[in-house]
């Protein structure tokens, strides 16, 4: 099969790799339709964010197979039963069409037989420490398959990792209702967090944005205030909140510096802009030593939380990933609206993947898509 391959930093091509088999509790997967993060291709181009060690590492060894965490796909084989909980129904079969939860606990440690799979400290991430789908075909545990109802397209169920991680999000925060709720960035991230909001009962919903176009997508997804983030963005959520601060903010800009609050991270932003015993949910991914306000978080009794990735529910009958593609199957959330280039062809990701990291350049909106195949034909 071919698959994208990694010689170093900046550094990828797309060749012929083994065909995967699967081992007790495992299947193979046809990928029909796969998209990048932008942690992705930050990672992949050098950038030190968070995993970069690990990557660097990883290159010294020789070539990698990294990336590949949001994708569609279609069941092609099934491995001999293996540890672990089935998924409900049954277990998966060949020409299922589903995703997977890109985080699996080992089963095994301490923390998971106390039934606690977010505390593993030996979980395997898909894309990152084992390949990803990035691929014609990828290995991955059956316990993580997430079937894809009907009604939901391979590109809205490619797209479906980050709204889950909006819903991990938003849990984390004990969003209640009537809080006002402020979102520091209106791009993909910041659009999902912005629906999950105004689902899921908050109040007031604050959304910054730096370009007219995403402001209004912002206003579109259900926000009641959207502010220019080169405008004095702190005084504008005082004066909507009579003072206070907003309850809940959520950071998906990335911590640069913001021309709103004279050169200073949206970090820094944050942390003046939520109310004295709020809380600050770190969406994006900041370099590694990042800097933090950590005398103004102090000050206001602030907590920073930082969302959990993967599998996990909040309801004994639905998981998170569950839960974002009934949204998406109920039309709650738009994430087709999010994708605006769509690429023919494994040849391509190295496209996609240069899109995905320079989206302003393309006029792109969130990832770049590459269909494979269509699964309706399968």
């Amino acid at each position: 099969m071919r698959a994208l391959v990694m010689r170093g930093f900046g550094d990828v091509a797309v060749e012929e790799v083994p065909d995967p088999v699967p081992g007790p509790g495992e299947v193979v997967i046809d990928v029909a339709c796969v998209q990048p993060s932008v942690t992705e291709c930050m990672l992949l181009a050098g950038e030190p964010v968070a995993m970069h060690a690990v990557l660097a590492a990883r290159l010294a060894e020789g070539l990698a197979r990294f990336g590949g965490d949001e994708f569609a796909v279609v069941i092609r084989d099934v491995g001999p039963p293996g540890d672990g909980h089935a998924p409900p129904g049954g277990g998966p079969r060949p020409g299922d069409r589903v995703t997977a939860v890109e985080t699996a606990a080992c089963g095994r440690c301490a923390a998971c037989r106390r039934d606690r799979p977010d505390a593993c400290p030996r979980s395997q991430v898909l894309g990152f420490s084992t390949p990803g789908a990035f691929a014609e075909r990828v290995l991955v545990p059956a316990k993580t398959v997430v079937t894809v109802p009907d009604g939901v397209s391979a590109s809205e169920a490619a797209a479906v990792q980050p709204l889950a991680g909006a819903v991990h999000g938003h849990a984390l925060a004990d969003v209640r209702p009537g809080e006002t709720v402020l979102i520091l960035g209106a791009g993909v991230m910041g659009l999902l967090h912005t629906q999950v909001a105004r689902r899921g009962g908050a109040g007031l919903v604050v959304v910054t944005g730096r370009s007219a176009a995403k402001r209004d997508l912002a206003r579109l997804a259900g926000a009641d205030l959207v502010l220019d983030a080169a405008d004095d963005v702190e005084a504008a959520v005082r004066d909507a909140t009579d003072g206070i601060g907003a309850d809940v903010v959520f950071e998906t800009a990335g911590g640069a510096p913001d021309a709103g609050l004279a050169g200073t991270s949206t970090l820094d932003l944050a942390a003046r802009c939520v109310r004295r015993g709020g809380r600050i949910v770190m969406v994006a991914v900041l370099p590694e030593h990042a800097p933090a306000p950590l005398g103004l978080l102090r000050e206001r009794s602030a907590a920073l939380l930082h969302p959990r990735s993967g599998a996990g529910g909040y309801a004994p009958g639905s998981g998170a990933f569950e839960h974002a593609l009934r949204l998406v199957r109920r039309g709650d959330v738009d994430v087709a609206g999010l994708v605006t280039h769509r690429l023919d062809g494994i040849d391509a990701l190295p496209k996609a993947l240069e899109i995905t990291r320079d989206k302003a350049a393309y006029g792109a909106l969130g990832p770049a898509q590459v269909d494979l195949f269509d699964w309706t034909r399968a």
